[in-house]
């Protein structure tokens, strides 16, 4: 077992209340199986449990692991694994879906994780509330670079009084749904190439003067720093167009 410290960045809910009305946000079911990221002091965990068929906890920290342990002891659909999720494997057959109150300082290494990682149909998230506004903003990378894999919602806005101890910011509980259509690993390499060029202002790599202006116009683009998710793939396959 991994024997680590509970790290100062982590932050609990344990408020049934608070719990309660985060679980009603998410649809989960009897017939899930749901891996959850960090089980913490095993609050979420137990309301997963009751709602769900069978839960995988993945937590780092030894001690949270035995105490999740015995607030389950009554329950026999579930498993801590004490591992780090970053380091954790999931499987690619058996459909599933993700839960996780995320650590802020790692939580672009899983969100990554998560999307590229994992075929988790849909995956629930509490994060920042600013890295959740992040993750829809299109003039970001990662952003977009996403939004080629999953939809992502901001679900509800949680206050930071609903954790102890009490964070600075607040939070919110994103869902992050799978697109059923998936790119090539061809595609995903032209369009990871885009997005960087484009994050960096790079048009002329990517666009003659002439191509460019037709494909503002083809994508109705008016602000090249307002541009939508929709505008952008529009660009995207003029691009593949101009470069066949």
């Amino acid at each position: 077992m991994n024997k680590v410290n509970i790290k100062d960045s982590q932050n609990f809910i344990t408020s049934k209340n608070h719990i309660e009305k985060i679980m009603n946000r998410m649809d989960l079911n009897a017939k899930d199986y749901v891996f959850e990221i960090g089980a913490g002091k095993g609050h979420f965990t137990l309301e997963l449990v009751k709602r769900c068929n069978y839960v995988t906890a993945i937590e780092i920290d030894t001690k949270l692991c035995e105490l999740t342990n015995r607030k389950l002891v009554k329950y026999s659909n579930y498993q801590i694994i004490n591992d780090d999720i970053l380091n954790f494997k999931f499987p690619n057959r058996k459909p599933y879906k993700i839960f996780g109150s995320i650590p802020y300082n790692i939580s672009t290494s899983i969100i990554r994780k998560v999307v590229f990682e994992s075929t988790a149909t849909v995956s629930y998230l509490i994060v920042e509330y600013g890295f959740a506004k992040r993750l829809l903003n299109t003039n970001r990378s990662l952003a977009l670079l996403l939004m080629a894999e999953v939809e992502i919602t901001i679900l509800a806005k949680i206050p930071n009084h609903y954790f102890h101890p009490k964070p600075k910011v607040d939070s919110s509980l994103i869902e992050v749904k799978r697109k059923p259509t998936k790119m090539s690993s061809k595609e995903r390499r032209k369009y990871k190439y885009f997005v960087m060029k484009w994050v960096n202002k790079e048009y002329e790599k990517l666009f003659t003067k002439n191509q460019f202006k037709k494909a503002l116009k083809y994508a109705r683009v008016n602000d090249l720093n307002n541009v939508s998710y929709e505008q952008f793939i529009s660009l995207f396959n003029s691009y593949k167009l101009f470069n066949v």
